[in-house]
């Protein structure tokens, strides 16, 4: 049923259309015909409609890219040349003699001798020590019952033997060494030398100087230069068109 109607819609469009077309070709018959910028077909200026299309289009571009340039600038350069110079230098040779010189010598003896030397000596001893002690002895007693044994306590001395140290004073031999140093002077030849002058001479003697003087000399110099770059890009363009081409034109 859709497929239906839009059939006869589509005729509808068409009968109209050409219809139109008949009735503008016999009203506008004496206007120029111009031509559809898209598919090229001869129509009436009435019946063309505008459109703005993207179109591509080379366009110019100016870029900025960084370069290495070289100025050739005056600069200041020192240098070092030689003048010759007269240097005058004496000329002397060398005497060798023998002179007397006083040297000192220490010189050390050694001499041994016998000294009676002072000692403390600790001798052991035994000495008598007095102890008092308790004792117990039995002794007989008249009593009434008769003569009884009763013991009887009594203190008495006991003297015994201890170790004991004592000191003595006494002198024993002993060996020593004594040094005696004494300076000895003594004579000696010593040779020697002595610069005598004998004339002069002059040699000529190369001396630097330094100067200053001008050059061109070419500095590198990071630099953003403008270049022009060829490109292609899709332009907005207003056209004239047709009304079948009108439908497809974006």
């Amino acid at each position: 049923m859709e497929r239906k109607y839009a059939g006869i819609q589509l005729a509808v469009w068409s009968l109209l259309t050409i219809g139109a077309v008949a009735t503008s070709n016999r009203i506008f018959a004496h206007e120029p015909l111009h031509g559809c910028e898209r598919c090229g077909k001869a129509c009436q200026q009435h019946v063309l409609v505008e459109r703005t299309v993207m179109v591509p289009t080379l366009v110019t571009e100016k870029r900025l890219k960084t370069c290495v340039v070289e100025n050739c600038e005056e600069r200041e350069e020192k240098y070092t040349c030689f003048v010759v110079k007269p240097e005058t230098k004496p000329i002397t040779k060398e005497c060798c003699y023998l002179a007397d010189e006083i040297k000192t010598k220490a010189v050390t003896t050694t001499v041994g001798k016998i000294v009676q030397n002072p000692m403390t000596r600790l001798k052991k001893v035994q000495i008598p020590q007095v102890e008092l002690i308790e004792k117990t002895i039995t002794e007989e007693v008249c009593t009434e019952c008769g003569p009884a044994c009763v013991e009887k306590t009594c203190t008495c001395e006991k003297t015994t033997l201890v170790d004991d140290f004592v000191t003595e004073q006494d002198c024993a031999p002993q060996l020593i060494f004594e040094k005696t140093t004494k300076d000895i002077f003594y004579c000696v030849k010593t040779p020697k030398k002595l610069k005598v002058d004998c004339g002069e001479e002059t040699v000529m003697k190369l001396e630097p100087v330094e100067k200053t003087r001008k050059v061109m000399v070419m500095v590198p110099k990071i630099e953003k230069q403008v270049y022009e770059v060829e490109v292609t890009r899709m332009v907005p363009k207003k056209i004239l068109c047709c009304v079948e081409c009108s439908r497809h034109a974006r």
